[in-house]
């Protein structure tokens, strides 16, 4: 299946809403992978999803004042 810039736009499939100056700069940087037909500008589902778990960000753990680290639940 085929996405469009709009559709990714508007956050289909429940992915994040991604503007379209975003996926230009994505797409610029290469940091994406898409296809582009004539002016259009397509992306797969599994791309999209590389893209968004490339992105993932660990949670910092606390540390009590002697360097200790404490539970991050």
């Amino acid at each position: 299946m085929w996405i469009t810039t709009k559709e990714l736009a508007s956050g289909i499939f429940s992915f994040p809403q991604i503007p379209i100056v975003t996926q230009n700069n994505l797409r610029t940087k290469k940091r994406i992978q898409y296809t582009k037909i004539g002016r259009d500008v397509y992306y797969k589902k599994e791309w999209i999803e590389d893209y968004l778990n490339s992105n993932i960000r660990l949670a910092k753990t606390e540390k009590d004042t002697h360097g200790t680290v404490l539970s991050c639940s």
